[in-house]
C-alpha cells in the first residue's frame, strides 16, 4: 500500500511541478487586474486564405496516407513482423 501512496504522491508533486510556471505567469501580470484580450492580436488579412491551404493540405495528407496504406494492403506488403505469432500448443 505504501507503494500506491508515493506513486500518488509522486503525481501530485509532478502536477504541482508542472503548475509552477503558470503560476508564476498569473502572478507577474498583477493577479485579478490583469486583462487577457489585451494581449491577443487581430487575425491577419489572410486568414481566410491560410486557414483554407491548412485545411487542404492536411486532407490531402490523410488522402495520400490512406492510398499508401491500401496499396500496401492490396499488394500484401506485409513483413514477418507485423503479423500475429502463431497460437501455441502445450498440450504435446
Amino acid at each position: 500500500m505504501s507503494q500506491l501512496k508515493r506513486r500518488i504522491s509522486a503525481v501530485a508533486l509532478g502536477a504541482a511541478g508542472a503548475a509552477m510556471p503558470l503560476i508564476a505567469a498569473a502572478q507577474e501580470h498583477g493577479g485579478a487586474t490583469f486583462e487577457a484580450h489585451s494581449r491577443a492580436t487581430e487575425a491577419g488579412g489572410d486568414w481566410g486564405t491560410v486557414m483554407l491551404v491548412t485545411v487542404l493540405s492536411t486532407g490531402g495528407l490523410f488522402l495520400v496516407a490512406t492510398l499508401g496504406y491500401l496499396y500496401r494492403r492490396q499488394r500484401g506488403l506485409d513483413w514477418a513482423f507485423q503479423k500475429p505469432d502463431a497460437p501455441h500448443d502445450e498440450h504435446h
